[in-house]
């Protein structure tokens, strides 16, 4: 059972319409952070303030406060509207000029609902109270776009063949848009005949309204128990439960100094930061993940949740849709309803006699409502119970955001590896899918890793056929906080392509020219450690920068071989065979790397810069297997004996294919029959226990 939920909650976190709606949420983090903190400000619940800005010397601060928080959340759920159908165009890939055509479908879609130019226009259907409507519409009419774009004779395909620039997709979207925006439109009004609303918006919210008023018939505790359940399910839904639900309050849940239930008694003990007592979230993500995206995203929403504003973590974390925190989003402020209700019942606590702003700041409200310090002891109390509820689910959801996360990175990487087999160049920092943010938070991570040298060398040891070590080659590594290690290749491709591979290319050549010197103090035989360079890497001042660390640490020129791959080379030869000579005057050995991978190797021999070559992998794996193999490398060994120049063969694994090279002429070996890519320390007693063995 264990394991059917967690598979149903990976394959919802990972479907499209998570994706989706999660990228979309996190859009509108600055939209919400804005109009939140003007909100908070504009009710800052300190009396003297509040004359003030209300009647007196600050009134043009009240109105500037105003128009910011109308100005963001007045528009929520049309910018709902927009990051929505952006994400999903973004989630499919498409060009950009398609995102907009995307944008501009939902956004008449949804125009059709609202009624806007009629007598039934409710301006408040634009904001917060929309946003249900909102998530629906843009993600169906997306779907429906996306599904008509297919059919090649509603697109024009015949008439548009030839046009360029915008034309083509604004022509091409005309009648899909047409189609969208015509049935929504017709959707609505059958809607607004059939049921006497003014919008698909308003039956949802009339509905939810009756249904509640039937089972809530009993008042007193009773009510406000499903009260908080019904506001804090809407709430889960991406409805705005609170307004919803505002009828209720305001003709059952009065403040009269009597009853205990009442509005200002659910603000203050029950919704403490917000929809869901995510007060408690905010304090159990600083205490168990402060510096991870969640704890910063806490960290931010603090000062807005202080005032009971929580839209940053209700859609930023997210908590809306969010499967694992379903249960303790509804069950916490079950639990802080029941205790304070119980509390309050049995005197412990004074009963609400003063009607307190919804913002008034958390542990001053409970004092402010029941004039009682043993308000805000009540509040305290709450906000320890709903903590211990949150931790396990919030510990659960991290570690799902964890898995939903390196599984991103394998589907990267996966890509990565089929780009290389078909010898194609990757374009990920510049796609609007999963692949692409995936790719860019890595760079993010990548910059900060270089920056503070979070990146290390490993040394896989090479070894002649007599048993004898001739030195090392230095395998860059990353291991990532969250992801685990990092393929290679792709912390290449992302320095190459995010423009950081000198500082990268700097920080590997510190640290194998350090290695070096280090390794000369504690061996006194010979050795070298060869270093990977790519094209992109000789193309800026590498030569010089290899000499002064070399010098900076009394290292010979010699005991640092460079390997860089055919495929590279090819890149601006000229200025690369310019590099490579100049590298060889210097002193150092030049070896290529994955040899016979490609078409032209035999080309760059013949310039006898090069005096080692590395046979590719795919020659020396499927070895024992392939006669063709066997005689592709014992014509390399042949040839380079002639050229007098020296093979090294890659992942031997087993002496059966140690024992065949040896017999097809190649004597160098590099692989896990020998020794995995270890750390310098490890090297340094690997090459001394090697010579020792061999004298």
């Amino acid at each position: 059972m264990r394991n059917y939920v967690k598979q149903f909650l990976f394959r919802f976190e990972s479907s499209f319409f998570s994706k989706v709606l999660r990228r979309a949420l996190g859009m509108m983090i600055p939209l919400i952070l804005t109009g939140g903190m003007a909100l908070a400000l504009r009710n800052l619940p300190i009396p003297l303030f509040q004359a003030m800005i209300e009647t007196g010397s600050l009134h043009w601060l009240y109105d500037i406060l105003t128009l910011i928080y109308e100005g963001t959340f007045g528009l929520f759920s049309v910018v709902l509207v927009v990051t929505i159908s952006l994400s999903y165009a973004m989630e499919l890939n498409v060009a950009v000029d398609y995102m907009v055509m995307y944008v501009i479908v939902a956004l008449s879609a949804f125009g059709a609902q609202v009624n806007i130019g009629t007598d039934y226009f409710d301006i408040k259907s634009l904001g917060s109270v929309g946003c249900f409507s909102a998530i629906l519409v843009a993600y169906l009419s997306c779907m429906a776009y996306s599904a008509l774009r297919k059919i090649r004779w509603l697109i024009l395909e015949n008439f548009t063949a030839g046009m360029g620039g915008i034309c083509l997709p604004a022509f091409q979207t005309f009648f899909p848009l047409l189609i969208i925006c015509s049935s929504s439109a017709v959707i609505n009004r059958i809607i607004c005949m059939a049921f006497h609303v003014h919008g698909s918006y308003e039956l949802i919210n009339v509905f939810l309204l009756t249904v509640f008023k039937g089972v809530a018939k009993g008042g007193g505790f009773t009510l406000g128990l499903l009260y908080t359940v019904f506001v804090h399910l809407l709430w889960f839904f991406g409805l705005h439960g609170s307004h919803i639900l505002e009828p209720v309050a305001q003709n059952d849940m009065i403040c009269n100094g009597v009853d205990i239930l009442s509005k200002s008694f659910y603000d203050v003990f029950v919704s403490m930061g917000g929809s869901g007592t995510t007060v408690c979230v905010i304090i159990a993500l600083l205490m168990l993940y402060r510096r991870e995206r969640s704890g910063k995203l806490a960290g931010l929403a603090t000062v807005t949740g202080l005032f009971n504003i929580n839209e940053i973590l209700t859609f930023g974390l997210p908590i809306i849709l969010n499967p694992i925190l379903f249960v303790p989003f509804i069950l916490t402020p079950v639990a802080c309803y029941c205790i304070s209700y119980g509390a309050t019942a049995m005197g412990l606590v004074p009963v609400v006699t003063h009607e307190v702003v919804w913002t008034a700041p958390v542990l001053v409200g409970g004092y402010l409502a029941t004039g009682s310090i043993r308000g805000t002891l009540l509040q305290l109390f709450c906000i320890g119970v709903g903590v211990l509820i949150y931790i396990p689910f919030l510990r659960a959801n991290q570690k799902m955001e964890t898995i939903r996360a390196k599984e991103q990175v394998r589907i990267l990487i996966k890509e990565l590896q089929s780009k290389e087999e078909n010898i194609e160049h990757p374009m990920f920092l510049t796609r609007g899918d999963h692949i692409g943010t995936t790719s860019r938070l890595l760079l993010h991570d990548l910059k900060h890793a270089v920056k503070n040298r979070k990146l290390h060398i490993l040394y896989q040891p090479q070894v002649r056929a007599d048993g004898s070590c001739i030195g090392a080659e230095a395998l860059l590594r990353w291991n990532h906080p969250l992801y685990g290690m990092i393929y290679p290749p792709l912390i290449i491709y992302l320095a190459e392509e995010g423009k950081i591979l000198p500082d990268l290319e700097k920080l590997i050549i510190d640290e194998v020219v350090a290695g070096i010197a280090r390794t000369k103090e504690n061996y006194s035989g010979e050795f070298k450690i060869s270093v990977n360079f790519t094209a992109h890497s000789l193309l800026w001042d590498c030569e010089n920068y290899i000499e002064q660390e070399l010098e900076r640490n009394h290292v010979e020129p010699d005991k640092l071989w460079i390997e860089i791959t055919e495929q590279d080379i090819l890149i601006k030869t000229d200025l690369i065979m310019k590099k490579l000579n100049q590298l060889k005057e210097n002193g150092h050995r030049l070896l290529i790397d994955d040899f016979g991978m490609g078409h032209t190797s035999l080309l760059y021999l013949q310039s006898e810069i090069f005096s080692v070559v590395k046979l590719d992998g795919s020659l020396t794996r499927p070895l024992l297997t392939s006669e063709t193999n066997q005689k592709i490398v014992s014509s390399i060994v042949e040839l380079g004996n002639e050229l007098n120049v020296d093979v090294i063969a890659e992942y031997v694994e087993t002496r059966e294919q140690q024992k065949l090279l040896e017999k097809l002429g190649c004597t160098c070996y590099q692989g896990y029959l020998y020794s995995k890519p270890i750390p310098l320390d490890e090297f340094i007693q690997y090459i001394r226990k090697n010579q020792t063995e061999n004298e």
